[in-house]
This record gives C-alpha cells, structure tokens and sequence, in this order.
C-alpha cells in the first residue's frame, strides 16, 4: 500500500506593486534684481536655455529700499 505524502510546500501570494507615490510639487520663487535693462537680458538668456517663458516673470517693480527693479517667478518642479 504506498503512503500519501502531503503536500508540504508552501504557496503565497505575490506581493502586489506598491501604490503610486503622488510626486510632490514645491513652488520655488526666482528674484532677479537690477536695472530694467539687466533684467529684460537675464530672462530673454534664461528662455534660450529652456529655463522660462518671458510671460512667467513678473513686471520689473522697483524696490523702495534699494532703488532697483525687482521682477520675480514662480517655478514649480517635483521630487
């Protein structure tokens, strides 16, 4: 008469793919400061490098407490 072996192995489910992780999003502010002239040259240079449109700046305002112009963006990135 022949025995009967259990089956001894052991079967457990795949661990399931983790849940997507939400990037998260920082803005960054940017403050380019200067003369109006110096300003418009940065961002017209920083848009041939791909960094931001013109239109992402704000006006160049002067500042009361230096006497220079101030034009700021927001960049947003992710990590």
């Amino acid at each position: 008469m022949e025995e009967f072996i259990p089956n001894t192995e052991t079967y457990t489910v795949p661990p399931s793919e983790p849940a997507p992780v939400e990037p998260i999003r920082e803005p960054v502010r940017i403050m380019v400061t200067g003369s109006a002239i110096g300003i418009d040259l940065i961002i017209k240079v920083l848009h041939r490098l791909g960094f931001a449109e013109p239109r992402a700046w704000s006006k160049p305002q002067p500042d009361p407490t230096s006497g220079k112009f101030i034009s700021i963006m927001t960049k947003w990135i992710r990590y």
